[in-house]
């Protein structure tokens, strides 16, 4: 019986990492479609990927700290490079945005 449990509890663990990575794996596609919408003008598009980004960080981050410690180390690199992505991302939407304004006004 522990070595099914044992058993069960590495399935769980080896599921929750994947889960993860592919989300992770999903974030930085949103991020490149984000940007790639962006460079062609198209704003509200960039904006929604920018939203599925936010969502699968949120999605990401209860899963973190019960990782194992090599792969957390790992996992949390990608999630500082995807903010700092995200982040750029959204400046230079927020520019745009203010750009889009002033010729209206």
């Amino acid at each position: 019986m522990d070595e099914e449990i044992r058993e069960l509890q590495s399935q769980v663990a080896q599921t929750r990492y994947q889960f993860v990575k592919t989300e992770l794996d999903t974030c930085f596609t949103a991020a490149e479609i984000g940007k790639f919408e962006l460079s062609a003008g198209n704003t509200a598009v960039a904006g929604r990927e920018v939203a599925a980004v936010e969502n699968g960080i949120r999605a990401i981050q209860p899963f973190v700290p019960k990782l194992p410690v090599e792969q957390r180390a790992a996992v949390e690199a990608r999630l500082a490079e995807l903010q700092a992505l995200l982040d750029s991302l959204k400046a230079e939407l927020a520019l745009r945005a203010a750009s889009a304004k002033r010729r209206v006004d």
